[in-house]
């Protein structure tokens, strides 16, 4: 099966950097999917959960934060605020975190709704990626 390079860059780090048969990520204008010679393009990525399919045919998740995906003749990049490994997402944590979340958006008041929204995307697809991990074991 043909493959292509991809990465994801962080504000913090080179994230990953591997050799994919095919991505799967969470666009603005819904869930789109990258071949090998895709045509260059730009795609804006809201957060979610983003799966590569590794040359052996296991995929591998990760969820990832608002950001852009490029496309370019040589690489398909991912830049983004955040990305997380299943074995690295505190489920707990995460889970607090939409809590909050839907309560902010339940009480609506004096609170940034998009922001609140924003949030709760992040969290759950935090937890969706989470499961991941204990499916891996």
């Amino acid at each position: 099966m043909a493959t292509f390079a991809f990465e994801i860059l962080t504000l913090q780090k080179s994230f990953l950097r591997e050799d994919v048969s095919f991505v799967i990520a969470p666009g603005q204008e819904g869930v789109f999917e990258i071949l090998p010679n895709h045509a260059p393009y730009v795609f804006a990525l809201k957060p979610g959960e983003l799966q590569m399919r590794m040359p052996d045919g296991k995929d591998k998740h990760v969820a990832v934060g608002a950001g852009f995906l490029c496309v370019q003749a040589e690489r398909t990049t991912v830049l983004t605020r955040s990305a997380e490994l299943p074995a690295e997402i505190d489920k707990a944590r995460a889970e607090r975190a939409k809590e909050r979340a839907e309560q902010r958006l339940a009480n609506r008041t004096n609170i940034d709704v998009i922001r609140a929204q924003a949030a709760l995307h992040r969290a759950l697809a935090r937890l969706k990626v989470a499961d991941y991990a204990s499916a891996e074991k």
